[in-house]
């Protein structure tokens, strides 16, 4: 059986319209998670980001973060009063916002904080945005847990 032109050209167009509305369907069926729920407020107020990270550069030693035996552990610069620290630290996993979680910034006397989360494990960014003394600061380092 011979198949004309015009036979061709209508079989290869239902082709193409049946693979364009699978895609479809399947990119509508995907999930995707945003990096914030509200992404446009905080991009618009992201100047106070930069602002923070310069008063984190400015200060003579940096944030040190850690981890070990399970603890999670963030150190503070020296030649601060650590009881004038408040603040809070998110931990962001890129691959599964499930496992994001945020501690509130309660330093010892040492200038330490220690947290022992259950479950950790992958690469984190972790975003610490803390006062000290009515100045603002942020931190952003990575921590790859095993």
């Amino acid at each position: 059986m011979k198949i004309n032109w015009g036979t061709k050209l209508a079989i290869s167009m239902a082709a193409f319209m049946i693979m364009i509305i699978i895609f479809v369907v399947l990119m509508m069926r995907e999930d995707v998670n945003l990096v914030e729920k509200d992404y446009y407020p905080k991009g618009q107020n992201y100047q106070e980001i930069i602002d923070k990270k310069q008063h984190s550069a400015a200060l003579n030693d940096s944030l040190i973060l850690g981890f070990a035996d399970g603890i999670v552990s963030i150190r503070f610069p020296k030649g601060i009063d650590y009881s004038k620290i408040s603040g809070k630290v998110h931990f962001y996993h890129r691959v599964e916002s499930k496992m994001d979680f945020t501690f509130e910034l309660k330093p010892d006397q040492n200038g330490v904080c220690q947290y022992q989360p259950e479950g950790l494990h992958g690469r984190y960014i972790v975003k610490t945005e803390w006062d000290h003394a009515g100045t603002s600061y942020f931190n952003e380092n990575v921590l790859n847990i095993p």
